[in-house]
């Protein structure tokens, strides 16, 4: 509930706002969520530590604090996207394979794009859905209603159709059936769901939904990254890798489930190490690296 709030007051405070001065305001609330949110900054600085592979506090520090702000641009872009035209979405959008994103959409089979809480991820498929693609984004469900409102609400405003996670059935199946494109996190495992494959040196528990659905229906999987910039703040900035996106089946399911998903995070894992400040993960994400860390915190100094 706390959440939702400070979104409504953030939207009232920074929507008639210019964009740059919304950055502003956001780079503010940033860093007082930083603070106050103990929980989430703990996850994200043991994450963030593991990726840059370094223990100096300082250090990860700085890039957590990084990531916080960007976060409040993403939230502040959410925000606007929105009331704005088509045409501006397209002059912000800077994309250069869409003779491979054709191919996949016109194969028929449905596309499904992999992604994290990455960079600007939501308006990457805002500007896909400008350009008249057909979108359709699992969404995960907020306990608290008002919430699962005003972010779904939002997302469909910028042009995809809202899925919740929890409601995952025939109207997926019958989406890629039709040839549309799918969007789904993996970073976020629901109850059931999860997997444990290698990420960046480690045993990661991250989604299977993806690789599940995929070798169900025959769609094509595309992982991809949204970045912002470099050129400008404003610019969205998709890389999509191909190399998944004609995985064969072996018939084990177990064995193709694991297999997909190791090759989709090896796709996306280029972009973690070199962008760690666009990466958004709140929670654990190596169970040992975490344990780890809690009993380092917790041993008597010598």
């Amino acid at each position: 509930m706390v959440v939702y709030w400070l979104f409504r007051l953030t939207i009232l405070l920074t929507r008639p706002l210019p964009l740059w001065l919304g950055y502003r305001v956001a780079a503010a609330v940033a860093e007082i969520c930083y603070h106050f949110f103990h929980q989430q900054r703990r996850s994200l600085n043991e994450n963030l530590g593991w990726v840059m592979g370094t223990s100096d506090r300082r250090k990860v520090d700085a890039v957590a604090r990084r990531a916080y702000r960007n976060f409040g641009k993403f939230v502040i872009d959410f925000i606007h996207f929105p009331s704005i035209s088509h045409r501006e979405v397209r002059q912000r959008l800077v994309f250069s394979q869409w003779d491979e994103l054709d191919e996949a959409v016109d194969s028929g089979r449905g596309v499904i794009i992999v992604t994290m809480h990455f960079g600007i991820w939501d308006l990457g498929a805002a500007a896909l859905a400008a350009y008249d693609y057909p979108i359709n984004a699992i969404a995960e469900r907020f306990s608290y209603s008002k919430m699962n409102e005003l972010i779904h609400g939002s997302r469909e405003r910028l042009g995809m159709k809202v899925i919740p996670m929890d409601r995952v059935g025939p109207g997926v199946f019958r989406a890629l059936k039709r040839g549309e494109i799918l969007a789904m996190l993996i970073d976020t495992p629901q109850p059931g769901d999860a997997i444990t494959v290698d990420f960046l040196g480690a045993p990661a528990e991250v989604s299977s939904a993806p690789a599940r659905i995929a070798l169900r229906t025959g769609a094509w999987v595309v992982p991809a990254m949204v970045l912002r910039g470099p050129e400008r703040d404003t610019i969205i900035r998709p890389i999509m890798d191909m190399r998944t996106a004609r995985y064969e089946a072996t018939g084990d399911e177990k064995r193709d489930v694991l297999a997909l998903t190791q090759l989709i995070v090896n796709a996306l894992e280029p972009q973690v190490r070199e962008h760690p400040e666009l990466w958004y993960c709140f929670h654990p994400v190596w169970p040992d690296v975490h344990r780890r860390a809690e009993e380092a915190a917790l041993a008597p100094e010598r």
